[in-house]
């Protein structure tokens, strides 16, 4: 296959374990019950990737991930994502993947449970005619960053000295990019399920037979529901 038609989604998220994933839903949900919960929205987010694009899930190196990912995800890679800042993290991924000839690459976290998979198939879709695609979130960070291998080594520059965390980094990418030459197209606004509040607007958005819907239904978090205790015991 041509190198250029080649496309590989980068999914960055986390081994789904109590205390270490969803920390910010405390006290809304217990630790046990919020990793439960990241697991399914690890799940979601493992399951967007378009017809014909290969998946890789970037973890940090943690006992026994690649083991226990590799065998939830037996039909993607899972890989080790390096020390250093999200943008060293970011760089990486990108590099390795130009370097093993894919020619659009797309990343993603796994924070946002219901993005519809539309939107991912669409930023493969721009990068047809773009080479960088933006997805923003509504705190004024990105769901997904799209490259071109036309666009490396150059596009490095929007992982350098980023403001990660803040809510000027999509702007700043933004900004950045017309410095580097990269025209960009952007995809629609999204949100993040970071804090307690984030989960009303994500349970009225859940897809029916989604892994994150199932959960929260077996957790028993619907509003006025009690949360499961199972995973407290």
């Amino acid at each position: 296959m041509d190198a250029t038609a080649r496309r590989r989604l980068l999914v960055f998220g986390r081994l789904p374990e109590p205390g270490h994933v969803k920390t910010r839903l405390s006290p809304r949900l217990s630790p046990a019950v919020a990793a439960a919960l990241y697991e399914a929205f690890l799940d979601d987010a493992m399951r967007l990737g378009p017809p014909g694009v290969a998946t890789e899930l970037w973890v940090p190196d943690r006992p026994g991930a690649v083991e226990r990912l590799g065998a939830r995800y037996p039909a993607a890679r899972v890989r080790l994502q390096p020390e250093g800042a999200l943008g060293d993290r970011l760089a990486m991924a990108f590099a390795r993947a130009f370097s093993e000839g894919v020619g659009r690459a797309v990343a993603i976290g796994s924070d946002h449970p219901t993005l519809p998979a539309e939107f991912v198939a669409r930023a493969f879709r721009a990068l047809g005619g773009r080479r960088l695609a933006l997805g923003p979130t509504l705190d004024g960070g990105y769901y997904a960053i799209g490259l071109c291998r036309t666009a490396w080594p150059a596009a490095e520059g929007l992982f350098t000295d980023a403001p990660w965390s803040e809510a000027a980094l999509c702007d700043w990418a933004r900004a950045r990019a017309v410095t580097l030459g990269l025209r960009h197209a952007e995809l629609p606004d999204w949100y993040d399920v970071d804090r307690p509040e984030d989960l009303v607007r994500m349970e009225g958005d859940l897809l029916e037979g989604s892994a994150t819907a199932r959960a929260w239904a077996r957790l028993g978090l619907a509003r006025g529901a009690a949360p499961d205790q199972e995973g407290d015991r």
